[in-house]
């Protein structure tokens, strides 16, 4: 085995096993000790199904934007970016950054709209079955099921990868213990032990990606400083320069193969973030009025995550190829699997390094792995086995469901994990190829949740006309530029570029243009209603039955095939209002307001959205080549970026649980445990960081004092 196959492995399997195995262990045991805190000395308990996959809808904007970060923080995030600066220059990293930021910003919208369109459901694809029946539902959660998949695949593929390349531990063995390392303590603490490894998680992740960039930009080291770094990558172009990058220069933003990749992300990343469960549940687990304000929280918090580092690993990877002995050219292989940073990591910092990168991307990886699990739960439990198997099941029983969908699911990331592996299919492969099989499904999910005109027949028909004309555009597209369809060949830009945008857009004109032609003009009135509490209303019906218990009968168990009109309300029914608004009200929303922060929403992420892939590109390509100082100001921008990261997702959630932590050390210090009701949640709960509810009088006063 050659130093130049293998230029990151300087750890023995020992490493890799104490990393994988001691580490997953150490956390789970952690999430563990939290969750019998949480069962002792609050009212939320981890047995309650409510608690297990939707944290009680009780979780704070902070810890909400750290779940957000934590769980968009893949390998990918960091292999890739970091891979694509190589090849392409300052341009992969921000391109990176800015495409799957913008999904972020869009999610902060659905996230308003669902709070107020279905205050009471457990999953998006709940409101997908109630408006339109189960024909299109099915549809809709093939395309879920296939986008965790993919997702899975890809952090068990980086995680295995980058552990085999820094300790030569075999890929098998990381393929089945990340993701059942990390089963331990999902299924032990469900969403809200997730939450809380995520901020554990982002916590890691930020101290590590500081101390790399501190490593490279500030005068110590092989890099010295920006003059030099400046030098040795004019240098490298001259050797290899890029090509369709302005010079052949790695610091240029008008670089062709950096705009090319920033559309195959736009488009993956619109499919992963729509179509996946884990961040809507994220949305579905907060409080009601800061549900959108969490999302807005976290993506600008993550969008210098994957700038500073890739810029960061990126550039200096590339500075040293050809100018140090022990930083070698990498294949093109390596470059898809994520080696650049790994093996700079080394060059610069030796073993450290190597450490410092594995529990970088072992946190990386096992906190995206737990969303996953858990999101895959929610939707088998909620939109499989209530609606499809068992449509009355009690809470137990729904109990040993969502635990042993995160088990079963834990084996199946691993299967699937294996077969990519011994297919020779790698993480950069998987990731580019995402958007082709699954963005249809992005346009038709954003449209039903929050447009009242979208048509159910245009939503089935643009994801299957979609997904078949991208694929198909990618394997000719392939076909006919380098000669033959294979792994490789399908891996190139071009077809993915064709295939991906040809899958998206399709679907999207499909879904808006058959709307607009024959508009439903739905109400939402069922969605607001379904799995509403039962005693939400007093007032009774002649028949004796209160109001949310006509309303689940007619959209719960006994789902029409065709979502049905909602019919005027009799005169027992008026405390739920038109269209049942009286429902948002019980949630804790304020109609009017929540209509104002739509609006509010919208424009903000909208005008950041122009910001990212319009004005700041335009600004940057205005100079050809970047000098020192430009290229400072880039970097020390990233840096600021980052500070306000840390203080958003490591601070703030820690100053939102100040009353919470003090509230249960006296708890433990007087031994008292905290009072349990029959289930231990309430949807409307003051939660925070830890989030715990505080118990006795004296949280109570606090809480009305709130």
């Amino acid at each position: 085995m050659s130093t130049a196959e293998h230029p990151a492995q300087v750890l023995g399997q020992g490493v890799g096993w104490a990393v994988v195995v001691g580490l997953g262990l150490a956390f789970a045991a952690f999430m563990i000790s939290l969750t019998w805190i949480q069962s002792r000395y609050t009212e939320h308990k981890a047995t309650s199904v409510e608690e297990f996959s939707s944290a009680s809808r009780s979780v704070r904007p902070g810890l909400i934007a750290a779940g957000i970060v934590s769980a968009w923080t893949w390998a990918a995030t960091l292999l890739t970016s970091a891979s694509m600066t190589y090849q392409h220059g300052v341009a992969g990293a921000y391109w990176y950054s800015a495409g799957a930021m913008l999904q972020i910003l869009l999610c902060s919208i659905m996230a308003c709209k669902l709070k107020s369109f279905a205050p009471f459901c457990s999953t998006y694809l709940e409101i997908i079955r109630i408006r339109y029946g189960k024909p299109v539902h099915a549809v809709f959660m093939a395309f879920a099921f296939v986008t965790n998949l993919l997702v899975s695949s890809q952090l068990v593929l980086g995680g295995a990868a980058v552990v085999h390349e820094l300790t030569g531990l075999h890929k098998l063995v990381g393929i089945f213990l990340i993701p059942f390392s990390v089963a331990v303590y999902t299924v032990t603490g469900g969403l809200r032990a997730t939450l809380i490894a995520d901020y554990v998680h982002t916590v890691g992740l930020l101290v590590i990606i500081l101390y790399f960039f501190f490593r490279v930009w500030t005068g110590h080291g092989l890099i010295g400083s920006l003059s030099h770094m400046v030098e040795r990558l004019e240098h490298a172009a001259r050797i290899k320069p890029v090509a369709g990058n302005a010079g052949g220069s790695y610091l240029t933003m008008r670089s062709q193969g950096g705009l090319l990749f920033g559309i195959i992300n736009v488009c993956s990343n619109v499919a992963a973030v729509f179509c996946d469960q884990s961040y809507h549940q994220r949305s579905i687990a907060s409080l009601p009025a800061t549900a959108s304000r969490g999302f807005l929280l976290g993506g600008s918090a993550w969008f210098p995550i994957p700038f500073v580092f890739g810029t960061t690993m990126g550039l200096a990877a590339r500075a040293l190829v050809h100018q140090v002995p022990t930083m070698y050219e990498l294949t093109s292989k390596q470059i898809a699997d994520g080696l650049p940073a790994p093996s700079v990591a080394v060059v610069l910092c030796g073993r450290g390094g190597a450490v410092a990168m594995l529990i970088l991307l072992f946190l990386a990886v096992t906190s995206a792995t737990s969303a996953q699990q858990i999101a895959v739960s929610s939707v088998f439990a909620f939109d499989v086995w209530k609606v499809y198997v068992h449509p009355s099941p009690r809470g137990q029983h729904m109990q040993m469901i969502t635990h042993g969908a995160v088990l079963v699911w834990a084996l199946i990331m691993s299967l699937f994990g294996l077969v990519l592996d011994y297919g020779g299919i790698g993480l950069g492969w998987v990731y580019t190829m995402m958007g082709i099989a699954v963005a249809p499904a992005a346009c038709p999910i954003f449209a039903s949740l929050v447009w009242k005109k979208t048509h159910p027949h245009a939503c089935v028909v643009g994801m299957m006309l979609g997904c078949g004309l991208g694929m198909t555009t990618w394997l000719v597209t392939a076909g006919m530029l380098y000669g033959r369809i294979t792994v490789e060949t399908t891996g190139e830009q071009y077809p993915t570029v064709a295939g991906n945008l040809v899958s998206l857009l399709v679907s999207g004109i499909v879904v808006v243009g058959w709307s607009l032609v024959q508009p439903k003009n739905y109400t939402f009135a069922d969605t607001r209603a379904f799995h509403a509490p039962k005693d939400l209303f007093a007032m009774r019906d002649p028949m004796g039955s209160t109001l949310s218990e006509r309303v689940e009968e007619k959209c719960g168990a006994a789902d029409s095939e065709v979502s049905k009109p909602v019919v005027a309300l009799a005169p027992w029914e008026q405390d739920a209002g038109e269209n049942n608004i009286e429902y948002v009200r019980a949630a804790g929303l304020d109609p009017v307001e929540m209509a104002a922060q739509g609006r509010r929403v919208t424009g903000i992420a909208v005008t950041c959205s122009i910001l990212l892939v319009a004005v700041v590109p335009a600004v940057a390509i205005c100079a050809r080549t970047w000098t020192p100082a430009g290229l400072g100001v880039w970097v020390y921008v990233g840096l600021l970026w980052l500070g306000w990261s840390v203080l958003a997702v490591v601070i703030w959630p820690l100053w939102e649980a100040r009353t919470e932590w003090v509230v249960v050390g006296r708890q433990r210090r007087c031994r008292r445990p905290a009072p349990h009701g029959e289930e231990g949640n309430s949807p409307r709960g003051g939660v925070a960081f830890f989030p715990l509810r505080m118990v006795g009088r004296r949280a109570r006063q606090h809480d009305v004092a709130l």
